[in-house]
């Protein structure tokens, strides 16, 4: 095969396939699954979400989200490496709340600390954290470097990444009545195999999230006629 064809099928590669992520499926319990009220509008390896109704928000709720967040993070593991992470979880909720918050005063939504007519309830917790070998790079993709790659971490050397599991409802603010429900996967930063993470490490979790969870939002409020 020509070196640029080569080359070509394992950048295609490396994007598109073996990667190390857990499904989103593993972390959905029976108990996690929603009531027959609510149908799914999106399920991929790295997401699922469920809705009330086919009707868009926009038709009876405006782009006023009050931001309701636990007190604390916190998640079921018996991975030591993780004490430390715990620790620091105001911090990660100070950090998570402005990047929300930024996120939607960005796109034109107004944040409120008060339920008010029309507005929605945005509540979103960790579920857990999970930990895996970080996905291969192209060379591991030639089957060389893909047994040095497993060897690596088989002898402790080669890195893991952090994936974060959010669970988020979207609420109206007065009646409390779920209108979206969603579940996340989302990494951090690539870890030392035998280290725990700094919350420092988890942020780009977070970011991405905050992000996810604003882009769900617009497609509720895109004018009529858009695509």
């Amino acid at each position: 095969m020509p070196l640029k064809k080569l080359s070509v099928l394992l950048l295609s590669m490396s994007l598109f396939g073996c990667s190390m992520a857990p499904s989103i499926d593993t972390a959905i319990t029976p108990e996690e699954q929603p009531s027959a009220a609510l149908h799914i509008i999106e399920h991929d390896d790295g997401a699922i979400a469920w809705k009330k109704s086919t009707t868009p928000l926009s038709k009876d709720h405006a782009k006023v989200v009050m931001i309701n967040l636990p007190k604390t993070f916190s998640f079921d593991s018996n991975d030591p490496r993780l004490a430390n992470f715990s620790d620091d979880a105001n911090k990660l909720r100070s950090h998570f709340r402005d990047e929300l918050k930024k996120q939607l005063t960005t796109a034109g939504y107004r944040v409120v600390d008060k339920p008010s007519k029309g507005a929605l309830t945005l509540q979103v917790s960790i579920t857990d954290i999970e930990r895996a070998p970080r996905d291969p790079n192209v060379t591991e993709y030639i089957p060389i470097g893909m047994l040095v790659g497993l060897s690596l971490h088989a002898t402790g050397v080669r890195d893991e990444t952090p994936y974060l599991f959010f669970k988020s409802t979207v609420s109206d603010s007065l009646s409390g009545e779920t209108l979206v429900r969603a579940v996340d996967r989302a990494s951090g930063k690539n870890i030392d195999q035998d280290k725990g993470p700094a919350v420092e490490d988890i942020y780009p979790a977070l970011d991405t999230v905050a992000r996810l969870i604003r882009e769900r939002l617009d497609r509720e409020f895109q004018p009529k006629g858009s695509a």
